[in-house]
């Protein structure tokens, strides 16, 4: 049972840090782009 807990715990530890740096990553690459030109 504390397998379980632990399990659970840990994916979703492991799943908001996951989300929360590729959110910065993605932020940090739209954000290096001054130059609309590039988008084109």
């Amino acid at each position: 049972m504390h397998a379980v807990l632990w399990f659970m715990l840990g994916s979703m530890f492991g799943g908001f840090l996951g989300i929360a740096l590729m959110c910065m990553l993605q932020i940090n690459r739209t954000s290096d782009c001054d130059n609309e030109e590039e988008w084109e």
